[in-house]
Formats: C-alpha cells, structure tokens, sequence
C-alpha cells in the first residue's frame, strides 16, 4: 500500500488512560496550541479495553477519539496487545516467556508473555478486531499501530511450547532430520538427532561447554520469525475491516537492538516506523543517531517512514538520564526529517504521575506547559509546520551503501569465537562514524539485495561480513568486476548461512578471490594489547597470518611478533573495479585515513562534517551545527547548536 503524507506529523504516544476524564478536553487543547496533529492511541490499554476475558469497555477510548476529532488531531491507533494482561498470565500460566535458565516471567512489568505461545495470538487476535470493528471508519484515523516496540525486551522463550514451535520451523527450513545434522555438524560432540521432536531451543548449557553455534543462529532467526509472524496476525486481522489505511509496527533500529532482521520485516508494514533514543552520555549521540536514521531509510528501501518515538527532553533506563537542551532537541528531530522521516513523534504527550515511566521526559512535563520543554516543543510544531512540503521528497542516492546484516550480528555475539572483541555493532559504527565525519552519506542496504540494487552505488562498504553464501559471495563479485568498489573486513566471508565455515583459506570466495588474500590463520590480540602497522597506523583487537594472492598491500602487520607479517590493509583489481580489505581494528585518524583513501580510489567526495552536518531532502538542504560556535556554510551563518533549512 501506497503512503503518501499530507504534511508532516508532529505529536506522540497519548495515554489519557492515566489522567481524569475531566482532564482530557485541556489535553486537547494543548496540543492544538503546540501544533500537534497526530497522536498513537492505546498502546498499553489491553488491561482497560478488555478488563475480563471477553468482556470490552470502549466507552473512555470512544471519547477521546471525539475530542481528538474535535481537535482536527489525527490517531494512529494502537492494537493495545504490548502488554497481556493480569488476568491472562494468571488463567493461561502458559502465556508467560520463560528464559534460558528454565524460569518463567512474571507479570509486572510488559512484553511478558513468549512469541510462540497460541493462547497469546490468539486473545491478541480476538482483540485486534474488536478494536479494528470499531475504529475503522472513524473519520479521525489516520493509521495503525501494530503491538509496540515488537521484542524489544522478551525476543527469546526458551520454553516448551517455542520449543514444539522452534522444532516445525527447522522442519520447514530442513524437510529432513538428515539434512539439519548435516548442516549444524552434530556428529561433533554426539549431538546427532534421529528425529525433529529430539530438538530443544538453546537452553543452558554445563559450565564451560557451549551450545551448538549452528542451532544458536537458526534458533535467533527462528525468534525475529515467530515476532514477525505475531505482526502479520495483527496486520491481516486489521485488514479484514480496513483495506484503506496503512499499518506499521514500530522498529527500534539503534545499536542495542539486533533481535529482529528488520530487512525481512520491513517487506511486511504498510511503511517503516522506528523509535529512537539517544545515548544521554554519549559524546557522539548524533552520529548514533543518524547511524539509526539512515538504517531505517535503507530498511524502508528509501521510500517515506516515520519517527515513531523518541524523547523530549530526558529517557528514564539510562545510568544517567541527562536530559537534552532545547537546541539539541531541535537538532535531533530535524536530523530525522532531512533523513528522510516524515515527522516527529515522541513519547509521550503528558509526563506520567505514576509507574514506572514517570521520570522519562514529556511534551508537557509534570510542571506543566510553563516550561523549557514545552517550549520547546511550540518552536518545533512552528518549524516543522513551515516545512509541509517536504512530504513529497525524499533524500537522493548516497555515493556509498553500507551493508548491515543481522545474521552476521547475529553469529558474532556467540561465545565460542575466536576473541570476545569481535563485536559487529562496534566495527559497523566505527566505519559509519569515520563516513559521517568525512562528511559522506550512506544509504544502508540489504546484504541480499540484487546487483541492479547494488550498482546505484559507486561504492560499498561492509565491515564483517560474516555470513557469506555463493550467491552473495557471486553478486559482490559481479558488482566488482562491473566497476564497483567494496571494503570488507577481517572475519568476513567466514561462514555459510549454517555457520560451517568455507575451507580453503578463511573468508572463502569473498576474502581470497575477490579480495586476493588468502587468510592462514587469525591472531586476535590480547586484552589492552596493540600492534605498529608497517605504515605506522595501530591495530587493535585482531591480526591475522595471511598472504597477498593478487591485491596490492597497502600495510601490513609487523614480520615479527604475532602476526608473522600478514595482509593488513590491501586494494585488489577485479575486473573494471577494486576490492579492499583491511584485516584489523583501526580507529581514530588511522580509520579515517584508511577509509579516506579507499572512498577517494572510488571517486566520492564528502560535504560538512560530524560538527557541521549537510543533508539534502529535495528542494531543501539542512545545516546542522553541532558545535558552540557559529559557523559560515554555503553563505549561510548557522549559530552555535542550531539549524537553518536553505533551498538549492
């Protein structure tokens, strides 16, 4: 289904739920003066929709759907299945998750009930259309909120019945017992099955002993495949009394989250919606955030999505919950935008008195509109209202895509590696940091994406790239030879979708032939422990004993030492273009130079910086000055910590 925005939507999650009624019609009338018009409704309300199994109260959501209406503010309504309810973990015990240890989740706190339990599916169904039955049609809705942050804190059950669930969908994948010995290596450690009913999820294991690797990587793909499918049974039973408007379910694409593979999900949602909240003591919090905004483009295959939630001012589950100055807030929201995010959502409209979210930050904070904060947030409803237009473009095609892969993430969080510095989220947000710092833009793209895909792009980046089969490991080739530019990395091109690994020379077809080095052995380093490159660059955490077979060594590791003198970085001619592989840790100036020379083989240059940011969406070209100082760009004076919209 086509989404086409009128205007950009500025708002966020709504729970008059907590306040009194006499309350709501001033709510209201605040966000009418803040500029608000959307709101997502319902999201935590199972527990006051339906208070006993079977029974539904829809009068309270039916009137604040008409003040709502009344307002000329649109809903995004929720299916309020985020958080079962007491009286069904306590009638259907089944319902509860239950961890790697063997214990069950207790009722409390939200998202506690397994993926895989039926029971669970189906009350949620069963309320899906209640909810769906009577909102369809109203004049106030605007889209769908399927469930709320989907396995963002139980993505695993470990109990019986995701067990009866995990052992059909190996079924599924293998058809034959024989063929899932086969490809997980069970005659290692007599782990042979005779048959699929033999097979568990990957409970804990004795002490010092580790689960098979293949059947911690199937069992991975198996959860984000049993959430999703709890989204497509939401999705179809909306959609059996609402073929008109769109649904999504809100992804958390930041660098803590790698549960779900967001590439297969993102084929299932009207269109892409995502939560995002900055890291308060990171230094570099807006480099991790446009890491995230861009991913989300890319997941949304650069077409329009969403900023879903994110805060105003400060989250509560942070060490240290700092909250962001206005200018920042400013920064932040419009990052998103000229990312290509077709407004700003937040959570939540009003502070929460109680519970366990009433320190995290609101549009209206508990001392009310006379606020910093509210404030703030009438000047942004001001901007973005100037901005309407911009529903209509989209940011162009980056010079470079970043290939993200939530298998390969997935592989290397196992424990049985060859070094615990093995750490995918790191690598992947060094190589983006030292882009966004060159000033180069990224589009990120599917690790499966077809060649056609890949050749709008003058050059590719994909830092470990673990899992590498033949037909990725042929469509790199092809995108090579034809005049693209690619840069990989150590512990790349390792393993097959099975995690056995490709002999011969580690990182197979995609490391020694395309990239000419042939990888003998890994030489990952010792804690705190670095090495001199030959051209005086540090590597860290990883070396490797290796040769060059056809690629121009750019440096290598010393000829004494652990390393023996292998390949550390290297360009290799591969039909009309080249593949470059660097086979450490760098970071800082070294990362930079590294990358600065492989993106300048490649002819791409950058604009701006990590301090002085310059995205293009359309007609408009954003500035955004993250340092506190004024600055001078394109003739435009930007003052310290601020934003200014220019058109070209």
């Amino acid at each position: 289904m086509d989404w086409s925005p009128r205007t950009l939507y500025f708002g966020a999650d709504y729970n008059p739920e907590q306040w009194q009624r006499e309350t709501w019609p001033r709510d209201i009338e605040q966000m009418v003066t803040l500029g608000v018009n959307l709101v997502s409704l319902g999201v935590f309300s199972w527990s006051l929709i339906e208070p006993r199994e079977g029974e539904y109260e829809f009068e309270w959501l039916d009137e604040v759907v008409e003040h709502l209406h009344g307002g000329g503010i649109r809903v995004n309504m929720a299916t309020a299945t985020a958080s079962p309810p007491a009286w069904m973990t306590d009638q259907y015990p089944s319902v509860a998750a239950v961890n790697r240890e063997g214990v069950c989740l207790s009722h409390g706190g939200r998202q506690h009930h397994s993926p895989s339990s039926t029971v669970y599916r189906e009350k949620s169904v069963q309320l899906v259309e209640q909810i769906a039955a009577r909102y369809a049609e109203h004049p106030a809705l605007e889209m769908w909120h399927v469930n709320n942050e989907l396995g963002c804190h139980t993505p695993h059950c470990y109990g019986e019945e995701a067990a009866i669930a995990f052992r059909q969908w190996l079924q599924d994948k293998y058809t034959t017992v024989g063929n899932l010995n086969d490809a997980w290596s069970t005659r290692f450690w007599s782990q042979s099955y005779s048959s699929f009913d033999e097979i568990n999820p990957p409970r804990l294991t004795p002490v010092g002993t580790f689960p098979n690797g293949s059947q911690v990587h199937d069992f991975m793909h198996f959860s984000s495949d049993q959430l999703l499918r709890q989204f497509i049974a939401e999705r179809d039973a909306i959609r059996r009394f609402d073929s008109t408007h769109p649904i999504t379910t809100n992804f958390m694409s930041m660098r803590h989250i790698s549960a779900m593979d967001y590439w297969k999900w993102a084929e299932e949602v009207d269109f892409v919606s995502t939560d995002h909240y900055a890291e308060a003591e990171n230094p570099k919090a807006h480099v991790e955030l446009a890491f995230a905004a861009d991913l989300t483009r890319g997941l949304a295959g650069g077409k329009p999505w969403l900023l879903m939630e994110h805060s105003p001012a400060a989250v509560n589950w942070q060490p240290r919950n700092v909250p962001k100055d206005s200018d920042e807030t400013i920064r932040h929201a419009m990052s998103h935008v000229a990312r290509g995010s077709q407004g700003v959502m937040f959570f939540q409209f009003k502070q929460s008195q109680g519970g366990s979210e009433r320190f995290h930050s609101a549009m209206v904070p508990h001392v009310g509109t006379a606020s910093r904060v509210t404030r703030t947030m009438e000047d942004l409803g001001q901007q973005l209202g100037a901005l309407a237009d911009l529903t209509s473009q989209n940011p162009p095609t980056a010079p470079v895509g970043f290939v993200l892969d939530y298998h390969s993430w997935w592989a290397t969080q196992q424990l049985n590696l060859p070094s615990v510095d093995l750490n995918y989220s790191e690598l992947a947000h060094s190589w983006y940091d030292t882009l966004h710092a060159l000033g180069i833009r990224v589009d990120f793209v599917n690790p499966d994406a077809s060649l056609d895909q890949l050749a709008r792009y003058k050059a590719l980046v994909a830092p470990m790239l673990h899992v590498v089969n033949d037909s990725r490991a042929k469509t790199l080739d092809r995108y090579v030879s034809e005049g693209g530019h690619l840069l990989t990395s150590y512990f790349s091109g390792v393993s097959d979708e099975s995690l056995k690994v490709h002999l011969g020379g580690y990182g197979g077809a995609l490391v020694r032939e395309l990239c000419g080095v042939w990888v003998e052995e890994f030489v990952p380093l010792r804690a705190n422990e670095t090495v001199m490159l030959s051209n005086g660059w540090t590597g860290r955490y990883w070396t490797e004993r290796s040769q060059s077979r056809n690629a121009d060594v750019l440096c290598h590791f010393p000829p004494r030492g652990v390393a023996d003198g292998g390949v550390a970085f290297s360009r290799n001619r591969r039909g009309a273009g080249e593949a470059w592989y660097l086979g450490t840790m760098l970071a800082g100036d070294d990362l930079v130079s590294a990358v600065s020379e492989y993106c300048t083989a490649a002819g791409i240059r950058g604009e701006g910086s990590a301090d002085l940011e310059v995205l293009t969406r359309g007609d408009y070209v954003l500035l955004i000055n993250h340092q506190e100082v004024t600055v001078e760009h394109r003739d435009q004076t930007v003052s310290a910590g601020g934003v200014r919209w220019i058109t070209q």
